[in-house]
């Protein structure tokens, strides 16, 4: 699993509760309405703060690395996948 999997499952169910919310406002349900707007908010919150968390532990990283000699490899050093090669 990756990064986009993490953003289509909340995406989607965060788009799907905001509806039910909307649509709990416009047929007198206010508490299912309120229940479905925090839970969305709260949804769309937790990919983005994982991603931040990453990116701030990816740049800790780096700068001990970098402080310990460690030097980024140029692009045709990287670890990809050679043609031909499964």
């Amino acid at each position: 699993m990756g990064v986009g999997c993490l953003w289509a499952y909340f995406v989607i169910s965060s788009v799907l509760l905001l509806w039910l919310g909307i649509s709990g406002v416009t047929n007198d349900k206010f508490e299912l309405s309120w229940a479905a707007g925090i839970l969305s908010v709260i949804l769309l919150f937790l990919p983005i703060a994982a991603l931040l968390r990453a990116n701030k532990k990816y740049a800790i990283w780096k700068k001990w690395a970098e402080e310990r000699g460690w030097k980024e490899p140029s692009r045709k050093k990287r670890a990809w996948k050679k043609e031909g090669v499964r």
